[in-house]
């Protein structure tokens, strides 16, 4: 003989078992970051404001190869043979969706340069190797700004990489509209009370802000028609997840944390613009339009920590530009 309700309640519990495993792997295949193992043993916390991202001397061949990976074996290229670097010359020859994916990658090295041209170290002329850490004074470097996004310094190219910044941060601020409902009724939670009630009141008048302004940046052009467009926004997906693994070799421990936050906050900002969960489910209405996701769509934590912080840093070096500019206007 054998327990009819037993039997049930063991098929049920492994029903539920496998349930969430699909639920795991499903969120998974539409992740855009590998950023591993967040529970693991070897896993820390960060302070950032005792940690802020700036000029830590990390350059040379060991920050050339993570870009030159970057651009040149995970960016997308124009069909014609053109060399292994992609500029405003040649971009217009690719479709959209990889002008998209480069102009994005394009607009974060732009904003990391900024926030490293922004809080540079101040030495004395000679003084560089007397300097204790804690002696040394921060501010902008006009100079190494205008190295990097000067037009006569970069063949032209620096007002591109410019504008590709405002291209990354409307896309960012898209994501951020798109998923203000589902953000509007997440539980902030720290464990303090007065923290929590603050967080929450932050990110209300941040959301207020984003949706007062909708148009920010149209997905809804890309990825269209059938199974090759299914596979290009694979490929599109998966060449951003080799990004995410390409910061993990970064030498600077404090450029891989800003990095690494800022390429998981691009990716969440990916993953809610394009993810094959949005398409049932949950219903959300902003006020151009209808979003639907699927009832298991979920951000964690991590993601939404880091989207906040990757717009936030893309605000800074928008501002930071001004700051430029009233530099080299005296």
């Amino acid at each position: 003989l054998f327990n009819d309700t037993a039997t049930t309640e063991i098929y049920t519990f492994r029903v539920l078992q496998s349930d969430d495993q699909w639920i795991a792997h499903d969120e998974k295949e539409n992740s855009f970051c590998d950023v591993g193992d967040e529970d693991g043993n070897d896993a820390a916390y960060v302070d950032l404001f005792l940690n802020p991202e700036r000029f830590t001397g990390y350059k040379g061949e060991g920050a050339q190869r993570i870009w030159q990976s970057i651009y040149e074996e995970n960016c997308f290229k124009p069909q014609r043979g053109f060399g292994p670097y992609i500029d405003s010359s040649n971009v217009g020859d690719m479709c959209l969706e990889k002008r998209v994916f480069y102009r994005a990658i394009s607009g974060l090295h732009t904003s990391i340069n900024i926030h490293l041209c922004a809080e540079h170290a101040q030495f004395p002329i000679g003084t560089e190797s007397l300097m204790m850490p804690q002696d040394i004074q921060w501010g902008p470097n006009l100079a190494e700004f205008q190295r990097r996004f000067d037009p006569k310094l970069t063949y032209g190219e620096g007002p591109q990489r410019l504008r590709n910044l405002y291209f990354l941060y409307m896309l960012e601020l898209r994501a951020l509209a798109k998923v203000t409902p589902y953000l509007e009724s997440y539980n902030f939670y720290t464990g303090d009370e007065t923290e929590d009630n603050e967080v929450k009141a932050a990110a209300k008048d941040l959301l207020a802000q984003v949706k007062s302004f909708q148009n920010h940046f149209n997905e809804n052009s890309m990825f269209m028609g059938g199974t090759e467009a299914l596979k290009l926004k694979e490929e599109f997906r998966m060449h951003f997840k080799n990004i995410s693994r390409i910061m993990d070799c970064v030498g600077c421990e404090k450029c891989k944390v800003w990095g690494k936050l800022q390429i998981q906050g691009l990716g969440t900002a990916l993953k809610i613009l394009f993810s094959g969960n949005q398409n049932a489910g949950m219903q959300f209405e902003t006020p151009n339009a209808v979003h639907v996701f699927d009832s298991n769509f979920k951000l964690s934590r991590n993601e939404i920590v880091a989207l906040f912080n990757a717009v936030g840093r893309l605000s800074d070096s928008i501002q930071e530009i001004e700051n430029f500019k009233r530099l080299a206007s005296r």
